[in-house]
This record gives C-alpha cells, structure tokens and sequence, in this order.
C-alpha cells in the first residue's frame, strides 16, 4: 500500500517540476530572464548565483536566444554618437 502512495508522490513531483520547467522556459521565451531566475529560487529553494546557472544552463539547453536589454541599446547609441562627432571634428 505504501508503494502505490509513494509511486503517486513521486508523479505528483514530477508533474510539479515539468510546470516548473514549462513556466521557467516560457518566461525566457517571453525574454523574462529575472522572472525565470525568481521562479526557479522559489520552486528549488536556490541561492541567487546557484539560480542564475541553472537558467543560463536551460537558455542552453532549449536554444533559447535572449533579446539584448536597453543597456545594450544604450551603449550602441553612445558609442555612435561619439563616433559622429570625432568624424566632424
């Protein structure tokens, strides 16, 4: 009897951990790399750091491609800007 309890428990976890994994991939999808981060540290009890490589390792896993942030963009634009004024200087 206990078995087929145990059997169960063990089917419920892995229902629970393949939400988990959907959510944390659809959150990177959606480019919601902190959001993903957050869900795992809540579902796995992880550190920041420990959290932040597990995702990393599943932008991998999934060939997952990031969408650059503003900082990104900022930068790009500042770089340029400089680039135009030295040339008309």
């Amino acid at each position: 009897m206990e078995d087929s309890s145990h059997d169960q428990s063990n089917s419920e976890e892995m229902s629970n951990h393949s939400e988990v994994v959907e959510r944390i991939v659809q959150s990177l999808r959606e480019g919601k790399k902190i959001e993903a981060i957050k869900v795992y540290r809540e579902s796995t009890g992880a550190g920041l750091k420990e959290s932040k490589e597990a995702i990393e390792e599943l932008i991998l896993k999934y060939n997952i491609t990031m969408k650059s942030g503003c900082a990104s963009m900022l930068l790009f634009v500042l770089t340029a800007t400089a680039l135009i004024f030295i040339s008309l200087v």
